[in-house]
């Protein structure tokens, strides 16, 4: 924080203070006990990493001791969650409590869901549409694809921004360009990647069951509970929302049918005899997904090929089940309507031809492959 004089002034507590966090593996382990934390003092005192560390070790540039440098390290690390998640500003969220941030900030909407409905902007999309094709990419490279910068799209900070204060993005790592030799050089930048590249999308969307309210309501009561001085008012700052209300049920929006192109696993479900002696199947509900709807069905490897045209025709099934690999809170029933070729619809297709490099959850799908596959 800057002084009148434009000092800046770190807050922090003495070495040998209990609350003192000494090594990185200190800084993520309480992270992971207290769930998430700013990185900066804010308006709920002690609750930043800067309060609890030694404020003459920031900036030195020895990471044994630099919170600024513990940062990189944390993010690197792949257990914590790494971005402007606290009034646009930089913090981080334990992988446990990250379900609960990304349904409430993102409104219980993937980014595909989200664009559909025309509640995100053009910018947006054209950053998140460089990760159909990669997991992770520099900040430069980044900008570089989505076409900001010189006589591009202005405003890519506040884009990016904008999207990791979503959880649609995060921070995976810091580190330096490289040149056409191979070499590295500069200082260490930013790597962006989505949060399900790092832990998997059925993880990260696992609280998409409840309403978003309710996950704001159990991080608004996680603070109090760790901070009780805290007020709504300066909860609401930090995390923003509508805390210290009642949560009330949503009324679900009338909207038409709508396409969807969903995954189908054939490691932990015979899918490809799926439809063999029966038309009506129930499947895991993915999350936007209404009666009325039409998903086509895309079998991953050895397939890799959209096999199935199917109507939802009941949603909201309960059924609760979890392991290291999937984990289902509802069902749909699905009725087939139609069974393509293996080799019409491949990867290789929807790749090259109509833009869809990869399905690892429902996604709306273009006219033109609308079109084809009907």
């Amino acid at each position: 924080m800057a002084n009148e004089n434009g000092t800046w002034i770190m807050y922090g507590v003495e070495w040998d203070d209990p609350e003192c966090l000494h090594t990185v593996r200190d800084a993520i382990n309480y992270i992971n006990e207290v769930g998430f934390l700013p990185l900066f003092k804010n308006d709920i005192p002690g609750f930043s990493l800067e309060e609890r560390t030694v404020p003459e070790y920031w900036w030195c540039g020895d990471p044994k001791v630099d919170p600024w440098e513990w940062r990189e390290l944390i993010a690197r690390s792949g257990e914590v969650a790494y971005g402007k998640f606290f009034e646009k500003k930089a913090g981080f969220i334990s992988k446990e409590w990250l379900p609960f941030f990304a349904n409430y900030r993102r409104d219980g909407y993937d980014f595909d869901a989200l664009w559909d409905d025309e509640k995100a902007s053009r910018r947006q999309k054209k950053i998140m549409d460089c990760f159909e094709k990669e997991d992770e990419l520099y900040s430069n490279e980044l900008k570089l694809r989505a076409g900001f910068g010189k006589d591009g799209e202005k405003g890519f900070d506040g884009t990016v921004t904008d999207l990791l204060m979503k959880t649609y993005l995060c921070v995976k790592d810091f580190r330096q360009r490289k040149n056409k030799k191979g070499e590295f050089y500069g200082w260490p930048i930013a790597i962006y990647s989505k949060p399900e590249a790092l832990w998997g999308y059925d993880y990260v969307t696992s609280r998409y069951d409840e309403s978003p309210p309710e996950s704001g309501k159990t991080i608004e009561k996680h603070v109090m509970d760790m901070y009780p001085i805290a007020t709504a008012a300066q909860i609401k700052r930090l995390l923003g929302g509508a805390f210290g209300t009642e949560v009330r049920s949503k009324k679900k929006k009338f909207r038409q049918p709508k396409e969807w192109i969903i995954p189908a696993n054939p490691k932990y479900y015979d899918i490809v005899h799926a439809f063999d002696d029966e038309t009506i199947i129930n499947w895991k509900q993915g999350a936007g997904i209404i009666e009325g709807d039409t998903v086509f069905m895309y079998v991953g490897a050895p397939v890799s090929s959209v096999l199935y045209k199917c109507k939802v025709i009941e949603t909201d099934i309960p059924y609760e089940y979890s392991d290291r690999n999937l984990t289902i809170k509802a069902l749909m029933k699905i009725q087939l309507q139609k069974k393509y070729n293996p080799e019409e619809f491949t990867f290789e297709v929807l790749k090259n031809e109509y833009g869809i490099a990869a399905i690892r959850g429902p996604r709306g799908i273009t006219n033109s492959l609308s079109e084809a596959l009907n």
